[in-house]
């Protein structure tokens, strides 16, 4: 009779990996590895619809800026307003 190989080890890396580490009182779960949970959302042209483009090519050429250039500093200036107001807010309470 031949060898019957497993490749559970290998499979394991591959997907999802048992918790054998946890904490006394919790039962051994699958945890989803890092390299699958996305962190962001990246924003690509295919996912911007092609009147929202439009518009945008627009006011940039207004400005006489490229449609990069013309985004990049918008979000900029949107991310300022946004720090501005968490900055007159004050800190907020924690748990």
């Amino acid at each position: 009779m031949g060898k019957i190989h497993t490749n559970a080890r290998s499979a394991n890396r591959r997907g999802r990996r048992t918790n054998f580490g946890a904490r006394s009182g919790q039962s051994a779960r699958t945890v989803t590895p890092l390299a699958k949970t996305p962190t962001v959302q990246i924003l690509t042209i295919s996912n911007v619809p092609r009147d929202l483009l439009g518009a945008i090519d627009e006011l940039a050429a207004r400005q006489d800026r490229s449609r990069s250039s013309f985004i990049r500093r918008e979000l900029q200036r949107i991310v300022a307003e946004y720090q501005a107001k968490d900055a007159l807010r004050g800190p907020t309470p924690r748990n």
